[in-house]
């Protein structure tokens, strides 16, 4: 990845490369002047959505990097700054020259870091990093209306920090419905300078009017790789699925017969002294990533479309998972490509 890369300039090279898929929705978000008020980070990696959330924090309070949302042609219209039309009609926003301290210290790069990034890396910043969570003083597992509404009321508050407010847990029996209901307004419309980062497994176990009011960004177990395999034949599920048409059995035979090419490419992959479900594995992140390139511009503004791509890369982990594990590779990835058909026609993402 280029060092002038906006995923360079804002996560450490380690992280950028193991979760390529929400560096670049997050990143390019920022140069795209299109960063949104709450992000739900999805998956089971917490140290990797601590991360993401932190490293963003950095970047935003950084004396190295602050300058970029402080500066008058900053882009980010969801972060209290004006924006015109003119600015929104540039491809893309200069990033700053340097990298936050805690970028280039995770990245392996000496520097002396400076007083906020070294607050964000020990979670001690008075200012900029906030924690929702369960009260370590009682016994239930729920986030309480008080602490909810104690939020609300210290957003209110001004601050020259660039503040980031991490949920620990948002999944509905922890982050429950009067909580969030407590919540909502400022989830929606947080003061500016203000920006949520929401964590769960899956979308599905946040109540509805959060995941409304966030956007998806997908933190999988097992990401796939930037490694094209070596002489691989076209394959394309999304071509595949629309050369079907709409109608559901036809789809879901374009379906049984895209897994049968990818069990073919793998094949061809290995020879004698090769493991076939390792191949097996580079073709399937071969094909999510061709998928994702797809989207990917659409899913930093479309709920729709970013929460496909999130349950689209867990399918990708589960049958990756169940190669590894031995089941009948023929049966998963049948399994896996219907299940592709079914997720992509609720979406509705094979309409363009």
């Amino acid at each position: 990845m280029p060092t002038d890369s906006p995923q360079a300039s804002i996560f450490d090279r380690h992280l950028a490369a193991r979760q390529k898929l929400a560096v670049d929705l997050l990143a390019g978000a920022i140069t795209k002047g299109r960063l949104a008020n709450a992000y739900l980070l999805t998956g089971r990696i917490a140290d990797d959505k601590w991360q993401l959330a932190k490293q963003m924090a950095a970047f935003f309070n950084c004396e190295r990097t602050r300058e970029y949302w402080l500066k008058p042609e900053a882009p980010q219209n969801l972060l209290g700054l004006a924006v015109d039309e003119e600015v929104f009609s540039k491809p893309t926003f200069s990033m700053p020259e340097d990298r936050s301290c805690l970028s280039k210290s995770l990245s392996g790069d000496p520097v002396n870091m400076c007083r906020d990034c070294r607050w964000i890396q020990e979670d001690a910043h008075p200012e900029c990093l906030y924690k929702l969570g369960p009260s370590g003083t009682t016994a239930s597992r729920k986030i309480s209306v008080e602490s909810a509404r104690q939020m609300t009321e210290t957003l209110a508050r001004t601050s020259s920090a660039f503040r980031i407010v991490i949920v620990e847990d948002a999944a509905q029996d922890v982050f429950h419905r009067p909580s969030a209901n407590a919540l909502l307004k400022t989830l929606e419309e947080p003061p500016e300078h203000t920006m949520f980062f929401l964590f769960a497994e899956n979308a599905e176990a946040v109540l509805p009017t959060v995941v409304s009011r966030s956007q998806i960004v997908p933190v999988p177990q097992i990401p796939f790789s930037d490694g094209e395999p070596p002489e691989m034949p076209s394959l394309s599920f999304y071509k595949a699925l629309k050369e079907s048409g709409s109608k559901r059995p036809r789809a879901y035979l374009s379906a049984l017969d895209f897994s049968q090419a990818v069990l073919k490419a793998a094949d061809s992959l290995v020879d004698e002294d090769e493991n076939v479900r390792e191949a097996i594995s580079k073709v399937v992140d071969y094909v999510l990533k061709e998928e994702y390139e797809r989207l990917k511009q659409r899913a930093m503004e479309s709920l729709t479309e970013s929460k496909y791509l999130a349950d689209l890369l867990e399918l990708g982990e589960e049958v990756k998972a169940r190669v590894d594990h031995y089941v009948n590779t023929k049966a998963a990835l049948e399994s896996f490509s219907i299940a592709w058909a079914r997720l992509a026609q609720k979406a509705g993402v094979l309409d363009s």
